[in-house]
């Protein structure tokens, strides 16, 4: 599921993600096949920059998207026991307070970026992560392929 060698398109579009780094390493395990967001947008998107917050603050990840999930947090709870939420089912529940819908993404092919890499390489010194997420430039994401392919 993890791998180096394996090579991303980049068509379609691409959103930068923060995730904790517990769940990096999960998702990166295997452990974790959805990731889970309070708000998602209606536009597909296609493969998900994923960013490891602090203490790493790097560029941690690049991931397919498979799918996505707009369900109740109960039926979202189902799906993440059936197919692996890297979650407890209380944090869940939490997270999701006040939602009356949520949204797990199905994660797809991953590939781990080494150490991972410094965000502001990709997105300048201004560089702030998203609370839920943002779309990458066409730019940005010509920059993210180049860092890729150098770390190979």
């Amino acid at each position: 599921m993890t791998s180096s060698k394996t090579s991303f398109a980049f068509e379609g579009d691409v959103a930068l993600i923060s995730v904790h780094p517990v769940y990096v390493e999960k998702i990166m395990s295997g452990e974790k096949n959805l990731e889970f967001r309070r708000i998602w947008p209606k536009r597909a998107i296609d493969t998900l920059v994923v960013y490891a917050t602090h203490p790493q603050q790097r560029l941690a990840a690049i991931v397919q998207v498979a799918g996505v999930v707009r369900v109740s947090k109960t039926a979202l709870w189902r799906v993440a026991a059936a197919e692996g939420g890297g979650i407890t089912r209380q944090a869940l529940f939490d997270y999701f307070e006040g939602k009356e819908l949520g949204v797990a993404i199905r994660l797809g092919k991953r590939i781990k970026l080494g150490s991972g890499l410094p965000p502001k390489k990709v997105f300048g010194a201004s560089f702030r992560p998203p609370q839920s997420f943002r779309y990458l430039s066409d730019t940005e994401k010509l920059k993210v392929r180049a860092l890729l392919e150098a770390a190979r």
